[in-house]
């Protein structure tokens, strides 16, 4: 009888157990599904974000960024946005993905600029839970891209002939735009490798020996916000050679009409070693007297290199006329570092007969004496002979209007002389560079630019009278020109002076008297074209990228300028208005300043009228440049062509009826320069051959008509002058439109009434 009871305690245990779960889950079931159904917790802001910035810099935004505020839940997005400020304000939009709000400002993000973000009052959540705020968040934009450094260096020298060429960036760069803006001159086949923010530049083949190159990367290249480079970068570097050699020999082999003022010299690639100079290393015959001794490089060409590495002998007197002289020097001279010669050098060459006046003469520049030089020529090309003969390349001059006399430059000295080649005279004092010499029209003043040599910074324009006498400064008022600011790269970046607090003024250039004498138009390099009045100093400024010297109309009152529109948008045109510290000054061209291919192909002409505040653009065609005016107020010009960097076709433009018209062509050269001749209905231009033309070569080709030449490596160089070929100096009769090659070789004529 017991078992029975012990059976019915167990089962009023189980049934007491199985009614206490089932009152606890009744009694639990309404608060689980309350507290899984009802929110009444506050939105959050899990992070905010930026959705481009820069690489490893979470803070730091590209312009083109948008910012984002990701929160825990999703919330209201009205209440959301109207908690939203940004300081310094911004316009934008809202959009949402899921619980992240996204605003995108409706203009690029200013450069350089420190923002804060917070969300202000009550944000809810969908359930109606509302949150105080959150922040601030605080972020920073980049600065535009820069170049950071350089291998090699600006200006370094011995560098290995399969070195690569690096460039190191402040930001990630648009990698495509890089390689449409970058030159590698001489032109040379490269690949572009990247890591990051740095390119590696890998020539195909190895870099020559003895060679100057030089790097161009222009304002085309942007990051990848779309944020133009700037200021511009060009650097340069030379190549070791492998022995001691001869660059250049002065006079060059076989020259005929060679100046009687002439030194004969041997440019080696390195320094000479003294003790191993004597008199009778170096033989001329036949016989003359003078002097032989070791010399540093002069005027631009001393900037880059001060070792004594010219083997010179200077005459005692003026050489004979039409004479032919050989010139032979032994092996056993040596360079500083130990290297000698591998053979003996010889070579000949034939002086001319001076002109006492450049009157009715054709003068250019040639280098088929081994070193650009003035030349001039009767008008039908008989007569070919050397005018000035500078160790030192030359890239301007500027004859007199009686032409007896003439000033050359090198884009750092100036020197005058008379037509026969004596008188020389260096007119630049040492610390400036001196360089766009003009004369007034009158013949009573030579007019040039002048810069430090050290900072780059600009010191005006100055005159001096010919033959003798001071330099003054022109006055010229204060202009609203933009402060410039120095390059970005360490190397070759201005100095600011002690303390670094010096303004550095930007530099003026090319300046040219009007016909009446009474104002000077000017090139503000920092973007502006100017015309001062030289009685009251009154100054008319516009701004305008000008890149070729400003021409005069026959009204006194007008000059034409060459250039591009300036915008300060952070677009890279506005140029910083400096030279280079230390840097010989380039030619006043497309090419010698290196615009882009795409901004020579957006060059306009313009004009400037006294008293204006802009300048006017003219009718005529896209690429427009250098422009040259007569006495009848008819234009010639050239639109450059994307083949050569410094060379187009020839336009006339009408006075009057604003209709250009193209000068007939050579199909296998472009024009590099023009000039209306006296003779009637004629031009007068420098034609550069096209890629693939039939010509020999000159001893250094070049990427333009002003060439500052590196001649090729080698116990002797090449011939200097072509045998035949389509370049050189042309006379264009625009009646019958037939044309007379008057020379091989030769840029920048003038044709002297």
């Amino acid at each position: 009888m017991a078992q029975p009871v012990a059976g019915g305690r167990i089962r009023r245990v189980v049934i007491r157990t199985v009614l206490v779960l089932a009152i606890g889950a009744a009694l639990l079931a309404p608060i689980l599904y309350y507290a899984s159904t009802v929110d009444v917790r506050p939105p959050q802001v899990d992070r905010f974000t930026l959705s481009q910035h820069l690489p490893g810099e979470d803070g730091v935004a590209l312009t083109t960024s948008s910012l984002e505020v990701v929160f825990s839940e999703a919330v209201d997005h009205q209440s959301a946005q109207a908690a939203f400020s940004v300081v310094p304000k911004l316009g934008g939009s809202f959009s949402w993905s899921g619980a992240t709000m996204i605003f995108t400002p409706a203009d690029r993000l200013p450069l350089e600029t420190s923002f804060s973000v917070r969300l202000h009052g009550q944000i809810r959540d969908l359930a109606g839970n509302a949150t105080g705020g959150a922040g601030p968040f605080a972020f920073r934009t980049v600065g535009g891209p820069t170049i950071v450094a350089t291998q090699p260096a600006d200006q370094a020298r011995d560098v290995p002939l399969d070195a690569n060429i690096q460039l190191t960036f402040s930001t990630l760069m648009d990698t495509a735009s890089v390689q449409r803006a970058l030159q590698v001159i001489p032109s040379t086949q490269v690949e572009l490798r990247w890591s990051g923010q740095r390119l590696a530049i890998v020539p195909r083949t190895p870099l020559l020996p003895g060679r100057e190159y030089a790097v161009v990367l222009g304002s085309a290249a942007h990051d990848q916000a779309g944020t133009a480079l700037s200021p511009e970068l060009r650097f340069s570097f030379t190549t070791v050679s492998a022995g001691l050699t001869a660059r250049t020999v002065v006079p060059a082999d076989g020259t005929q009409g060679v100046a009687i003022t002439t030194p004969i010299a041997v440019i080696f690639d390195r320094a000479i070693d003294p003790d191993t100079v004597s008199d009778n290393l170096v033989t001329i015959s036949p016989p003359i007297s003078g002097s032989l001794g070791l010399s540093t490089a002069e005027g631009a060409a001393g900037l880059r290199d001060d070792g004594e590495r010219i083997l010179r002998f200077t005459p005692s007197g003026s050489l004979p006329a039409n004479t032919t002289f050989t010139v032979s020097v032994g092996t056993g001279i040596r360079g500083a570092d130990g290297s000698r010669t591998a053979t003996p050098l010889s070579w000949s060459f034939t002086t001319g007969a001076p002109s006492s006046s450049l009157g009715n003469q054709i003068v250019f520049l040639s280098q088929r004496s081994g070193v650009a030089n003035v030349w001039a020529m009767n008008p039908d090309g008989s007569n070919q002979h050397q005018v000035s003969a500078e160790l030192s390349s030359l890239t301007s001059y500027a004859v007199a209007p009686d032409g007896r006399s003439l000033v050359v430059g090198d884009g750092a000295r100036l020197v005058e002389l008379r037509a026969d080649g004596s008188a020389h005279r260096v007119l630049t004092d040492a610390g400036v560079l001196e360089f766009d010499p003009s004369y007034a029209p009158d013949g009573s003043a030579i007019l040039f630019g002048r810069a430090d040599v050290k900072t780059g910074s600009g010191l005006g324009i100055w005159r001096r009278p010919p033959g003798g006498g001071g330099a003054e400064r022109i006055a010229i008022a204060p202009m609203a020109t933009p402060t410039p600011t120095p390059s970005s790269i360490p190397s070759i970046a201005p100095s600011a002076g002690a303390g670094g607090s010096a303004l550095l003024a930007p530099v003026l250039r090319a300046p040219r008297i009007s016909p009446d004498g009474r104002r000077m138009a000017f090139v503000d390099m920092s973007g502006f074209a100017g015309i001062v009045d030289l009685r009251t100093g009154a100054v008319t400024q516009a701004p305008f990228r000008v890149v070729a010297p400003p021409a005069w109309l026959p009204d006194d009152a007008t000059v034409l300028v060459s250039g591009l529109p300036v915008t300060d948008d952070g677009s890279g045109v506005l140029p910083t208005g400096l030279l280079t510290p230390g840097i010989p000054v380039a030619p006043l061209t497309p090419a010698g300043l290196y615009l882009t291919v795409a901004q020579r192909a957006s060059l306009e002409i313009g004009s400037l009228l006294v008293g204006s505040s802009s300048v006017r653009l003219t009718p005529l065609r896209p690429g427009g440049t250098l422009p040259d005016v007569n006495a009848d107020g008819r234009i010639a010009y050239l639109v450059l062509d994307p083949r050569l960097p410094d060379a187009g076709r020839v336009w006339i433009l009408n006075g009057t009826s604003f209709q250009s018209t193209p000068v007939v062509p050579d199909a296998d050269a472009l024009e590099s320069s023009v000039r209306f001749a006296p003779a009637p209905q004629a031009l007068l231009v420098a034609r550069e051959p096209l890629p693939g033309a039939s010509a020999s070569p000159s001893p250094e080709p070049s990427s333009t008509p002003s060439p500052t030449p590196s001649p090729t490596p080698g116990p002797m160089p090449s011939p200097p002058v072509p045998a035949s070929g389509p370049g050189g100096i042309w006379l264009l009769n625009l009646v019958s439109e037939t044309n007379t090659q008057l020379t091989l070789d030769g840029w920048i004529p003038t044709w002297l009434p």
